[in-house]
C-alpha cells in the first residue's frame, strides 16, 4: 500500500515477511541494530511457551535467541520486550533475556529474574505490579508503572546485574502521589500540584524525558515528562481515547496508538470540550472508555486504533489541527496491537496488528511503514539517565503507601471563580464549576458527574451525565449522559434503555467554538 501526502511525502505500508508458518500468537519489534526481533508463543506446548529469533527486515539470515517456558509472575501485564541499546540483552518485565554474544549473531542465552523492590508489594490496592516497563538508552536505568485501583505509580531507578538476578537500586517515584494540597494562602481551599501520571511509554531526549499514556486536557493524551527539570508537556490534542506515542530515534516523527480516525468508537464526544481540575470524575471512567474504544474494537466493533503518523513538533504546537497519517488497514479487517517500533534511521516504523477475536482463530502480522521520502538520520544523543537526586520532584519509595483521598469537597479557585470536587454518593462524584475560568477569559458554568465502581479497572455499569456551559473567548456546552454496561463477554456496550427518570441512558451532545458530536453517532 503506498499513502501519498503533501507534507510527508510517500509513505510504503508492507508486511514483514515470516518464517512458514507464524501466523498467530506474534509480537514484534525493531532492535537497536536495525533487525526485527520476533516472539510467537507456541501455547500448544505449554501456556507459556515462546520462541524468540530475529531476522532481517525482508526476512531473511533467521538468528535463534530462545526456545522454552517464561513463567508469568502473578502481578505481571504479559510479557513486554523491551531491546537493550546493548542490542545484547532484552527486558521482559519480571527477566531479562541475555544473548551473547548479541541479538544478531546469538550462539547461547540465558533468562535471568529480576527481582522487584518489596515496597512495590506494599503498596495499597495494588491491582497489577507493573503494567508498563521501559530499560534507558544508558543500558541501567529502568522506569515502570504499577497499578492500583485508583490509578498510577511510576517508578525509576538502576537495574543492576547481580550474581543470580538483576535488582532494583536507587530507586524513586516520579509520578505525583497527591494530586492537591491545602492551599495555604486560601483557607479552606486546596491547590493542584503539577500532574505527573499514566503509564510510561518510553524514554526521549536521550534519557532525560519519559513519553506517558495520560494527563492532557481532553479525556486522555499522550505527554511528555522531562526528568532533570520539571518540564510537563502535552504531545498530542485528540477529542478521544488517545494513548501511546513512540517517537522516532531523531524525535522528528511519532507512531501514535491512536483512535483518531475511528470518530465512531474514539469517544470524542467525551473530549470535544475541554475540561480542567476533573481528574475525580476523569479517572473513573478512563478504564470503560479503553474497554470500548480499544478492547471493544480488537474483539468485534467496527473501527480502528491506529497508528497514526504524526509529526512531534506539529502535534505539540498545532494541537487538534495536526490530525497525522491514518497508517490502519484500510480495508478494516486487521486491528494495531502493541508494541510500535522504529528503526535506528528514523525512516521506518513498525507495529502489530491482528485479526478480530470475535473471528475465531485469530491471525497476526508485522507490518511497516517507510518514509520513502525522508533521508536517514542518527539517533537524538544518548546521555545518561538522570538518578533520584538529580530528578527535582522524585519522592522516596515509602510514598507509596501514603496516597489519601483529600477531605472532599475540594474547592480549587481559578482566575475568576471555583471549582469543587465532591462525592454526591459512596458511588458518585461530581465535578461543579462556579463561573469557573483559568485565564479570565473562557468561563465554565455546570456539572459532570459519573458513577463509577471504586476500583476503576472493575468492568462495571458506568454513567457519565453532564450539564456544562462554557462562555467568553470560546463558547460551547457538554450536555448527554453516557452509560457504559459489560455483557458477560466483559464486551462494553452502550445502554439502549430507558433510566428511571424516564431519559434514555444514552443521550445528547458535546460542542466547542462551532466543533459538536453527538452521543447518537457511537456506535455499539
Amino acid at each position: 500500500m503506498l499513502i501519498e501526502n503533501t507534507e510527508y511525502g510517500r509513505i510504503e505500508i508492507t508486511d514483514i515477511p515470516l518464517p512458514d508458518g507464524i501466523d498467530t500468537n506474534i509480537n514484534g519489534t525493531y532492535t537497536f541494530s536495525g533487525r526485527v526481533l520476533v516472539s510467537v508463543r507456541e501455547p500448544e506446548k505449554n501456556e507459556n511457551w515462546y520462541r524468540v529469533f530475529t531476522i532481517t527486515e525482508d526476512g531473511r539470515e533467521l538468528c535463534e535467541l530462545f526456545a522454552g517456558v517464561i513463567p508469568m509472575k502473578k502481578g505481571a501485564n504479559g510479557i513486554r520486550w523491551m531491546c537493550y541499546s546493548d542490542n545484547k540483552r532484552i527486558l521482559l518485565g519480571d527477566y531479562v533475556l541475555e544473548c551473547t554474544p548479541d541479538l544478531d549473531r546469538c550462539t547461547s542465552s540465558e533468562l535471568v529474574e529480576v527481582v522487584f523492590p518489596e515496597e512495590i508489594y506494599e503498596i495499597p490496592g495494588l491491582f497489577m505490579r507493573w503494567s508498563e516497563p521501559l530499560i534507558a538508552p544508558d543500558n541501567e536505568h529502568i522506569c515502570f508503572s504499577s497499578l492500583t485501583g485508583n490509578g498510577v505509580f511510576n517508578f525509576l531507578g538502576s537495574l543492576v546485574r547481580k550474581e543470580s538476578h538483576y535488582a532494583m537500586e536507587d530507586m524513586c517515584i516520579i509520578s505525583t502521589v497527591n494530586e492537591v494540597e491545602p492551599d495555604l494562602e486560601n483557607e479552606g481551599f486546596f491547590r493542584t500540584k503539577v500532574s505527573r501520571g499514566g503509564e510510561v511509554k518510553q524514554f526521549v531526549r536521550g534519557g532525560r524525558g519519559i513519553t506517558l499514556a495520560g494527563g492532557g486536557t481532553c479525556i486522555t493524551e499522550s505527554t511528555l515528562q522531562m526528568l532533570d527539570t520539571e518540564e510537563v508537556a502535552q504531545i498530542t490534542e485528540t477529542l478521544g481515547y488517545e494513548e501511546t506515542a513512540i517517537f522516532s530515534p531523531n524525535e522528528q516523527y511519532a507512531v501514535c496508538m491512536s483512535p483518531r480516525f475511528s470518530p465512531k468508537t474514539d469517544c470524542g464526544v467525551l473530549g470535544v470540550v475541554p475540561l480542567h481540575k476533573d481528574n475525580i470524575t476523569r479517572r473513573k471512567y478512563l478504564n470503560m472508555l479503553y474497554q470500548y474504544a480499544i478492547s471493544g474494537v480488537r474483539y468485534e466493533k467496527a473501527g480502528n486504533i491506529g497508528p497514526v503518523l504524526i509529526d512531534v513538533q506539529r502535534s505539540m504546537s498545532e494541537g487538534r489541527a495536526h490530525e497525522g497519517i491514518n497508517l490502519s488497514d484500510p480495508e478494516g479487517k486487521w486491528v494495531y496491537y502493541s508494541p510500535m517500533s522504529w528503526h535506528p534511521d528514523s525512516t521506518k516504523a513498525m507495529w502489530n496488528e491482528s485479526t478480530r477475536l470475535v473471528e475465531g482463530k485469530v491471525k497476526s502480522r508485522l507490518r511497516k511503514c517507510n518514509l520513502l521520502d525522508v533521508q536517514p538520520s542518527k539517533p537524538k544523543m544518548w546521555g545518561v539517565t538522570p538518578g533520584k537526586e538529580e530528578i527535582p520532584y522524585a519522592l522516596p519509595m515509602e510514598y507509596a503507601r501514603m496516597q489519601t483521598e483529600p477531605p472532599y469537597p475540594v474547592k480549587i479557585e481559578g482566575v475568576c471563580g471555583i471549582v469543587v470536587n465532591s462525592y454526591r454518593a459512596g458511588d458518585t462524584v461530581e465535578t461543579r464549576y462556579d463561573h469557573y475560568s483559568e485565564d479570565g477569559k473562557t468561563f465554565y458554568d455546570g456539572w459532570i458527574r459519573v458513577k463509577a465502581p471504586a476500583n476503576m479497572f472493575v468492568p462495571e455499569e458506568t454513567v457519565i451525565w453532564s450539564n456544562l456551559q462554557v462562555t467568553g473567548e470560546h463558547t460551547g456546552q457538554m450536555k448527554l449522559r453516557i452509560t457504559f454496561l459489560p455483557d458477560s463477554r466483559f464486551q462494553v456496550h452502550l445502554a439502549k434503555d430507558m433510566d428511571e427518570d424516564g431519559e434514555p441512558k444514552c443521550y445528547g451532545f458535546a460542542e466547542y467554538d462551532g466543533l459538536r458530536r453527538n452521543v447518537e453517532d457511537m456506535a455499539d
